[in-house]
């Protein structure tokens, strides 16, 4: 907590002037986007620091320590919700940015959560967003329900797309030129006859959404009927 904190006057022995848990934190976050979190150690923020390993054991403790200080810094990053601006509004802009953030930080899907202390932004953030439900009219129990339910949205979706994103990145093509250098034998085994569903939302062209702008749409829509419920 002191570390996720920056509790005041926890200065640390032997600690360069010249380095900050801030910088440590910074050159993870760097380095985690560019490789993923499998491939982030120590050693490997201490050679982008230009500092020996061991001494950054005086700033943070190990790499789990780290990662949840990185966790809290890109919390940092989404814009707190505002209750004045109605929750449905709140919500969305919240839902939108947090989908953004994942993508920009694509590891941050491999970042443990159970367990886990929170930071001060991961705090404001929740906090802000319990109130929204609050101001909406929602009780304690219904308050975090809704919290987690658009939260875990989010996350689920994200962690898809990111896959996708991934897998086109190492092939070079696209999700739907993948498939449609697959479709002849898609088509053999994929029939009408045996699919007939299935092959009717692929001829429409639904497959090449990723399908948030829906599926946020009706969650909105599931906790509007929850506060009218509610009210």
């Amino acid at each position: 907590m002191a570390l996720l904190w920056r509790s005041p006057g926890d200065t640390g022995r032997g600690r360069r002037p010249d380095l900050t848990v801030d910088a440590v934190v910074a050159a993870g976050i760097e380095l985690a986007d560019r490789d993923g979190l499998a491939d982030l150690s120590m050693r490997r923020v201490a050679e982008k620091l230009g500092v020996g390993t061991m001494s950054l054991y005086t700033y943070v403790p190990g790499k789990a320590d780290l990662v949840a200080a990185m966790r809290d810094q890109v919390s940092g990053e989404l814009p707190v919700p505002d209750p004045a601006a109605g929750w449905r509004v709140a919500f969305e802009g919240y839902a939108r940015e947090l989908w953004a953030a994942y993508h920009r930080h694509p590891w941050l899907l491999m970042a443990p959560l159970a367990h886990e202390l929170p930071g001060p932004n991961e705090t404001a953030r929740m906090d802000a967003l319990l109130a929204v439900a609050e101001s909406a009219g929602l009780g304690p129990n219904d308050m975090l329900g809704v919290y987690l339910l658009l939260d875990s949205y989010v996350r689920g979706l994200a962690f898809v797309s990111v896959d996708a994103q991934k897998a086109s990145a190492r092939s070079g093509l696209t999700e739907v030129e993948w498939l449609a250098e697959r479709e002849p034998v898609l088509n053999a085994y994929v029939t009408v006859a045996k699919f007939p569903a299935m092959t009717k939302v692929a001829a429409a062209g639904a497959f090449d959404t990723d399908g948030f702008e829906f599926g946020l749409a009706r969650t909105l829509d599931g906790i509007e009927l929850l506060i009218q419920s509610s009210s």
